[in-house]
């Protein structure tokens, strides 16, 4: 029998700042609540370096040994750890130590991959929860191209690298060792059960439409109407493909310009994670995507500083999202698409009251679906009635 407390959770990877504030809710509700951040996370994704779990890391190799070792000291630290935490909340697929099969080949008896550290994990016990990371970790490449309005597949730097014989064997993975899943309110994947709820969630006293800026984060004086738009190249840029659609983003300014208006673009590439609310603060209207067809971290953070969020919504997902949670209030993005962004902008630039309205209507949407307390007493509810 392992002694251990019920109420403990280990969110392996972080699903950007909302693994943080989970984190830091659930043990004021008396749980024992950590986050694992392998050194494969980027760094500047990364919210908070400080109280998260880390392997140890050698220094002074390179190349293929300190491959080797960095994954071996991965496995070593789950071996010591994984046992310490009744559930196991994973941000998209297992991480760098599940490729034990190069050791121990006969462990796993159910799929290609072995991930040993999940049949381990369910030998002592430990609950899996599966919190997907984006399309391909809930439907198969062959599914998502049927209903790809916004031409994501072909538009997506990981394209070359979403492989349908990959995919469908995580999904396998799901369903034999994971106790439960997590849908965000816009589909329902046929893949694996999932329970749809409000999963995102936002420190909303830090992220509010009076935030103070750091005079080292201050962008010049400007009477200009800034329009933002972040995008990060690692690895979302493969073979010049851009998910987002920033080039229409950034023609539909330059036009504006050229007809006169006074507009600026903010476009962000290299900004860390917990310094990205500064910026996007100092913005008149925020640009998320006009793509994949939902908002992303920056809609929730910026919907929360009280923003006017231009975005792309499938029709679908939207009444989907609006059946699942109807107590919610409609939806505040302003919608847009790669072929009439400029529209758009241009009808928001010119009307300040418009801007100011939907601004508003960001903030207290945020209130409703971002809330950290109610959020999080209602995933503990969750995984405790696994």
């Amino acid at each position: 029998m392992i002694l251990r407390r019920k109420k403990s959770v280990l969110f392996v990877r972080p699903d950007y700042h909302c693994s943080f504030f989970y984190r830091d809710e659930l043990r004021k509700l008396g749980w024992k609540a950590d986050i694992y951040v392998p050194w494969s996370y980027p760094e500047h994704l990364l919210y908070s370096s400080t109280q998260i779990k880390r392997p140890l890391q050698v220094n002074g190799l390179e190349g293929r040994r300190k491959t080797l070792v960095d994954r071996m000291l991965a496995k070593l630290w789950f071996l010591s750890n994984f046992w310490r935490y009744s559930f196991h909340v994973y941000y998209g697929r297992p991480p760098e130590w599940d490729f034990f099969e190069k050791y121990i080949p006969f462990l796993n008896k159910t799929s290609k991959r072995r991930v040993v550290s999940l049949w381990l994990s369910n030998l002592f016990g430990c609950k899996l929860v599966y919190l997907p990371s984006g399309c391909h970790d809930e439907l198969s490449k062959a599914e998502f191209s049927q209903l790809d309005e916004g031409n994501v597949c072909n538009n997506c730097g990981f394209w070359d690298r979403c492989d349908d014989t990959l995919n469908v064997a995580n999904f396998e993975l799901v369903r034999h060792y994971f106790s439960g899943a997590i849908g965000h309110g816009i589909l329902v994947t046929t893949q694996y059960q999932a329970t749809q709820m409000r999963s995102k969630i936002i420190d909303l006293n830090l992220w509010n439409p009076l935030l103070e800026i750091p005079a080292e984060h201050t962008l010049p004086p400007t009477e200009s109407i800034r329009v933002l738009h972040s995008f990060s190249s690692n690895g979302r840029d493969y073979l010049g493909r851009n998910i987002k659609g920033s080039p229409f983003i950034r023609d539909a300014v330059t036009r504006l310009r050229d007809e006169g208006f006074n507009v600026e673009f903010l476009y962000l590439t290299d900004v860390a994670s917990r310094d990205m609310r500064f910026y996007q603060a100092q913005a008149d209207i925020i640009v998320e995507q006009l793509r994949y067809g939902w908002w992303g971290s920056t809609g929730v953070e910026t919907m929360a500083l009280g923003k006017p969020v231009v975005c792309y919504l499938r029709p679908a997902w939207k009444d989907t999202f609006a059946k699942t949670f109807p107590e919610g209030g409609e939806v505040p993005i302003i919608e847009a698409t790669v072929n009439n962004i400029y529209e758009v902008l241009r009808e928001l630039v010119s009307s300040k009251d418009s801007r100011i309205k939907a601004g508003r209507a960001s903030r207290s949407f945020a209130e409703k679906h971002f809330d950290p307390k109610r959020n999080s007493e209602d995933f503990a509810k969750f995984l405790l009635n696994l």
